[in-house]
């Protein structure tokens, strides 16, 4: 019983990755190398910024949740804007639809693998059930719409003409976790609320993105 229910959260978390890359149109183009480095893209970019994290936000023997040194902490996640821009500008090739779809596939797909896959393999596999992990198996899932929202923002950042609004919700982007991080320790958002709340959050800035897209079609851009 506890490996199937290993297997119902992995499912719940990675299928929807699938079925994005299968009915948005990506393997029409052969794109699962492009998501494959994007992926790889972001596995470097984690690794500089645990460096960047190292060096200039040593750990602290601090209890509890500081507002300022987790906002510094999170402003790190700046480095994933640069790093998905570099692989989406230098790596990957083709339409620039294209481009955010399988960058922000691929760097999501890794981002949910490297942060939820083990501890799936631990936990979900425990003789004791616990919704806990259905609820990080949704939280994966939503994952996709912000990574996918962050990287069409990230192509957008140099062609859109509503750049402002597009910077407002890269910057929204980048403190996701300290937002909630705030909700979980400020508020004591937790459970199926803080399920609730990512996937508000996520579809929020997706929305955003789609408005700034929108804004973005109806006037020329500039060329690659």
């Amino acid at each position: 019983m506890t490996f199937f229910h290993f297997i119902n959260c992995v499912t719940l978390a990675y299928a929807p990755y699938f079925i994005a890359y299968k009915y948005s149109g990506l393997n029409e183009y052969s794109s699962f190398w492009r998501c494959a480095q994007a992926s790889g893209g972001y596995f470097l970019t984690q690794l500089i910024k645990l460096l960047l994290l190292a060096t200039f936000f040593p750990a602290t023997d601090a209890e509890g949740f500081s507002f300022l040194p987790e906002l510094l902490k999170s402003s790190a996640d700046v480095v994933d804007v640069i790093g998905m821009h570099i692989v989406m500008t230098h790596l990957l090739n083709g339409k620039g639809e294209v481009r955010f779809l399988a960058g922000g596939l691929g760097w999501g797909a890794a981002h949910s693998v490297a942060s939820s896959f083990i501890l799936f393999w631990v936990g979900a596999r425990a003789s004791a059930f616990s919704w806990r992990w259905i609820q990080m198996a949704m939280d994966s899932s939503f994952d996709l719409i912000l990574f996918v929202a962050m990287a069409a923002l990230t192509w957008m950042a140099t062609r859109a003409a509503s750049r402002h609004l597009v910077f407002v919700l890269l910057t929204a982007c980048v403190f996701h976790s300290f937002v909630y991080q705030v909700l979980f320790s400020v508020f004591g958002v937790r459970g199926w609320l803080m399920v609730l709340a990512r996937f508000v959050y996520s579809a929020a800035i997706a929305s955003g993105a789609f408005l700034a897209y929108s804004v973005a079609g109806s006037v020329p851009q500039k060329r690659d």
